[in-house]
């Protein structure tokens, strides 16, 4: 193996990511072809995949790498190590719908909105909440297919205190703790006062949210089976 292949594949290590601008001579590591073919091998090996875009090129654990994909211990450290696991998926709940919100378009329209703002985000998945809580029975067998308690969540949000807070016991809170979840990875930041997504952001969405699962991901908010007219 190229020591170029290695150097390049820590670089990657170090924040997931390299730009042309700031990494130029690692970015062209990847025009050998050589080199790309030892990184196909690892990326079979190591069960990640790399995606280029943009002047950037990233590295992405796939769904079932167990070695690079985060879970709770690495949730906690942004949102709150001593959060209970009913308020970890709460957060994902919400960090699901906080994306929904910024890119729930298709194609060349993927994002939606240009900027997350608290009080609007409080209010839309408030009115979100409740009407989950309306759905009531009508929920029982979406909860079963995706293993997901929609009432729980709803009435655990809909449960928050409205003050200012940073506890997770507030609508507040909770919104702060995911906001710093997303800063933390890169992925929004703020300005002055509203939360725009990042070049990160923009560059991976394409990427995650392919149309089988912008549907699943619909699916999911709407409490229901997704469409298998969708696209």
């Amino acid at each position: 193996m190229k020591t170029e292949s290695l150097k390049l594949f820590a670089k990657l290590m170090e924040k997931g990511y390299i730009t042309r601008e700031q990494e130029p001579t690692y970015y062209e590591f990847y025009n050998d072809p050589e080199i790309a073919s030892e990184l196909a091998v690892m990326e079979q090996e190591l069960d990640f995949t790399l995606y280029r875009t943009n002047g950037r090129l990233y590295l992405l654990p796939n769904p079932s790498n167990e070695l690079f994909s985060q879970d709770n211990k690495d949730f906690k450290r942004s949102v709150g190590q001593n959060e209970k696991l009913e308020v970890l998926y709460l957060l994902n709940y919400m960090a699901i719908f906080m994306l929904n919100e910024l890119y729930g378009g298709k194609g060349n329209t993927l994002q939606t909105r240009y900027y997350i703002k608290e009080s609007d985000f409080v209010e839309e998945f408030t009115k979100h909440c409740e009407q989950v809580r309306a759905e009531g029975e009508a929920l029982k067998n979406a909860s079963a297919q995706y293993s997901i308690d929609f009432l729980r969540l709803a009435d655990s949000w809909l449960a928050k205190r409205g003050d200012e807070s940073v506890s997770s016991d507030t609508k507040h809170g909770c919104f702060v703790k995911i906001i710093n979840k997303f800063r933390d990875e890169e992925l929004l930041y703020d300005a002055d006062g509203v939360w725009k997504p990042t070049v990160k952001l923009n560059d991976l969405m394409p990427y995650y949210l392919s149309q089988n699962r912008i549907a699943e991901i619909h699916a999911i908010l709407e409490g229901g089976v997704s469409d298998a007219g969708d696209p």
